[in-house]
C-alpha cells in the first residue's frame, strides 16, 4: 500500500503541475486524489486523508471552484490546529495562500473585462 500510495503521488503530483494550464489534467489530479484518499481510509491514517483532501482542494482551485475549496482547506486546518500537526498546518496555508492569489487573478481579469 505504500508503493502504490508513492505511486499515486508522483502521478497527482504531475497532473496538479499540468492542472495550472489544462483544466482537463486539474480533473484527473482531483481524481487520483481521491484514490489516494480512499487507500488512505484503507490505511487507517488520518494525517494522510487530511493531506488528500488538501491535494483535492487544489484540484477544485485550479477548476475555479473556490468556495468549495476553501470549505475543504478550513475543515483541514482545524484538524491540523487540533491535533498540533506543523506540516499540515504549513501544508494548509500554502493552499490558502494558492487560493487567495487565485481570487486576486480572477478579480483583475473581471475588472479588466469590464474596462
Amino acid at each position: 500500500t505504500d508503493h502504490m500510495f508513492s505511486w499515486l503521488s508522483t502521478l497527482g503530483g504531475a497532473f496538479s503541475a499540468l492542472g495550472d494550464y489544462y483544466e482537463d489534467r486539474a480533473e484527473i489530479a482531483g481524481k487520483i486524489s481521491i484514490h489516494q484518499m480512499r487507500l488512505a481510509n484503507r490505511l487507517g491514517d488520518p494525517n494522510l486523508i487530511v493531506m488528500c483532501k488538501l491535494f483535492f482542494s487544489i484540484s477544485l482551485i485550479q477548476r475555479r471552484k473556490l468556495k468549495l475549496a476553501q470549505f475543504i482547506i478550513r475543515q483541514q486546518y482545524e484538524f491540523a490546529k487540533q491535533n498540533h500537526d506543523t506540516r499540515l498546518w504549513k501544508m494548509c496555508l500554502g493552499i490558502w495562500s494558492k487560493l487567495q492569489y487565485t481570487h486576486m487573478i480572477n478579480r483583475k481579469k473581471r475588472r479588466l473585462g469590464n474596462v
